[in-house]
């Protein structure tokens, strides 16, 4: 994730959503919750190792949260701003 050291919201929205394919999975997740297989096909052509670091990426910053059922599938969403 790039820097722009400033203390302004527009420049931290930028650090964090400006990584290639890191906005429209957000813009998939604003629909509602989906599962990894769910994300990744709506995103053909993105690798799964790059949406992993992505929606990874988004759980540290607290914009994505993820919870998993017990069954071996996990769900992302949104977190409430």
């Amino acid at each position: 994730m790039r820097t722009y050291g400033q203390y302004c919201p527009v420049a931290r929205a930028a650090e964090v959503l400006g990584d290639r394919w890191t906005l429209l999975v957000v813009r998939d997740l604003a629909e509602g919750a989906h599962r990894f297989g769910e994300l990744s096909q709506g995103l053909p052509g993105m690798s799964r190792t790059l949406l992993t670091q992505r929606l990874r990426a988004l759980e540290r910053e607290g914009i994505v949260e993820r919870r998993s059922n017990g069954g071996g599938h996990r769900e992302y969403w949104l977190t409430e701003i």
